[in-house]
C-alpha cells in the first residue's frame, strides 16, 4: 500500500495557534497540581519586574531672592535599564518696584549611565543672552556644538548640574548652557536645611575659584539646597517640601 504524501501547504495560523494552544493545555493536565500555581506566580512576577524596570521621579524647586519667590525649577529623573534620563526646567524673574531687571529660561535633557553624562542638549535665554547647545561623550572628550558652532571638552570636566552629589568630586566643571570650563575648589562641612517646618542634617559644599557657589545635600546625597549670585544679588534653590 502506497503511503499518502505529506501536504506541501503549511498549516494556518489558526491551525498553528489552535495545536499549539492543544499540546499547551495537555502539557499543563499532565503537570503536578501543585506546580501550575507556581508557574503562574513565576510568570506574573517576571511581568510585574517588567513594569518596574522604569521608574519616574518628580522634583520642584523654588528660585528665592531676599525670602520672596522669583522663580519654578522643575526637575524629572526616569530610571530604566539603558540609563537616566533627566530633564530640567527652570523659569525665574526678578523685578524690582515692578520693573523687570533680569530674567532666566532654561531647558535642558542629559542622559547618564554609570555616573557620566552622555548626551545634553540646552536651550537657554539667560536676560537676553540666548543660547543652544549640545555635547556627546566619545571615548577621548566631549563633542558638540555651542549656538552651532563646534566645540570639544575635556572628559575629566563634569556639568554644573547641582542635583547631581558627583559635582562635589570634581575640580573641573562645564556651566551650562554657555559651557565654559570652571577650575573650583571645593570645601565640606556639616550643617543643616530647613524645608517647611522639618529641619534636615546636611553636607554643606562651598566652592571656590573660577565657580563660587554652595550647594546642601542630606546624608542619603539627594539635593536639598543651591546658593549662588546673579549681578551681585544671592539667589537660593529651595527643594519644595
Amino acid at each position: 500500500m502506497r503511503t499518502p504524501k505529506k501536504s506541501s501547504v503549511p498549516y494556518s495560523n489558526d491551525q498553528y495557534f489552535h495545536n499549539t494552544r492543544r499540546q499547551w493545555a495537555a502539557r499543563c493536565m499532565g503537570m503536578n497540581p501543585m506546580r501550575f500555581p507556581l508557574l503562574v506566580i513565576l510568570l506574573s512576577i517576571g511581568l510585574l519586574n517588567t513594569a518596574q524596570a522604569e521608574t519616574h521621579e518628580n522634583h520642584f524647586a523654588s528660585v528665592l531672592v531676599r525670602g520672596k519667590k522669583i522663580g519654578q525649577v522643575h526637575f524629572t529623573t526616569t530610571h530604566n535599564d539603558e540609563g537616566v534620563l533627566q530633564e530640567l526646567r527652570t523659569r525665574s524673574t526678578y523685578s524690582i518696584l515692578g520693573v523687570e531687571v533680569y530674567h532666566h529660561t532654561m531647558d535642558v535633557h542629559e542622559f547618564w549611565k554609570g555616573g557620566e553624562i552622555q548626551t545634553l542638549r540646552a536651550n537657554a535665554d539667560n536676560d537676553g543672552e540666548r543660547y543652544q547647545s549640545s555635547l556627546r561623550r566619545e571615548p577621548t572628550d566631549y563633542v558638540g556644538k555651542l549656538n552651532e558652532k563646534p566645540i570639544e571638552l575635556p572628559l575629566e570636566a563634569f556639568p554644573v548640574a547641582v542635583w547631581h552629589y558627583g559635582i562635589v568630586e570634581h575640580s573641573l566643571l562645564f556651566n551650562l548652557p554657555d559651557l565654559k570650563l570652571f577650575r573650583v575648589k571645593v570645601v565640606k562641612s556639616q550643617d543643616s536645611v530647613t524645608i517647611g517646618k522639618q529641619k534636615i542634617p546636611a553636607e554643606k559644599f562651598t566652592f571656590s575659584g573660577d565657580w563660587k557657589a554652595t550647594i546642601w545635600f542630606d546624608h542619603e546625597r539627594r539635593f536639598l539646597k543651591w546658593t549662588y549670585k546673579v549681578m551681585g544679588v544671592k539667589v537660593t534653590v529651595l527643594l519644595d517640601p
